[in-house]
């Protein structure tokens, strides 16, 4: 909808004239307001409803870290990935034992002296103290 800018100009100069020359200015004024009010509705938009139904949210996967833990003497895992290997080195660098591991949740008796050993597990790395 093309609007003639003129048209509000000499509308608006009609106004005020009533206004300072005639008692209904007040009301001229309400009309006049009204007026563009409707005018500016009168341009055509688009309106979106939202589908509470649709879901546009990415999904996030849930990311489950393996876990490593060394409690007397024994190595538990916890998610961890199967087929991988978990690295047993010493504190030097010297690599002492591999474990393959066949299921997520495992546990494997380590009879290690005491010493500070490093786990190597699927490029995630914890240090421990074997008593």
């Amino acid at each position: 909808m093309v609007l003639d800018l003129n048209f509000f100009f000499i509308f608006q100069t009609k106004v005020l004239y009533l206004q300072r020359n005639n008692f209904k200015g007040r009301f001229m004024r309400r009309i006049s307001w009204i007026i563009v009010f409707l005018m500016i509705l009168s341009f055509q938009t688009t309106v979106f409803a939202q589908d509470k139904n649709r879901k546009d949210s990415v999904l996030i996967a849930e990311i489950i870290l393996p876990e490593m833990n060394v409690v007397n003497n024994r190595l538990y895992l916890k998610n961890a990935p199967v087929g991988k290997k978990v690295e047993v080195i010493t504190i030097i660098g010297n690599k002492i034992r591999e474990f393959q591991i066949k299921s997520p949740n495992e546990e494997f008796e380590l009879t290690l002296p005491r010493a500070i050993y490093i786990f190597k597990m699927n490029g995630i790395v914890k240090k421990f103290i074997v008593k």
